[in-house]
């Protein structure tokens, strides 16, 4: 069975859902945006850090999965296909997903700090 992430998600909703299900996680003031594999879109009531580390309580002794790039996303490392440094984005996808995610205006430092990290991690 896969490890479930549960999110409180204000005082009402409680959602738990299999970690591999997060394509990225997309920061909106406040409040964030948790987009899923098959394009379902979920508002949460926390800002990106407190989502970050409520990831990184529940994932404690597995391989790390989620990234925090800039300061706006989080995403899934399993579906980075395509980094691009010139023009300052990234492509999310794998053969499940019906579409590209293209994701811009991420910082030319944060990209090439994810770059670097996807490099070693293949060593």
């Amino acid at each position: 069975m896969k490890q479930l992430l549960t999110i409180q998600n204000g005082g009402t909703e409680l959602i738990r859902l299999a970690f591999d299900e997060i394509l990225y996680i997309r920061s909106d003031g406040n409040y964030c945006v948790m987009t899923l594999s098959d394009g379902e879109e979920i508002q949460l009531w926390m800002n990106l850090k407190a989502i970050t580390d409520l990831i990184d309580q529940q994932m404690r002794q597995q391989q790390v999965v989620f990234v925090r790039v800039g300061k706006q996303y989080v995403l899934n490392l399993h579906y980075i296909s395509r980094i691009d440094t010139k023009k300052n984005q990234l492509t999310l996808w794998r053969k499940d997903l019906t579409r590209k995610t293209v994701l811009g205006e991420i910082s030319h430092k944060a990209l090439s700090l994810l770059e670097e990290g996807i490099k070693q991690m293949a060593r």
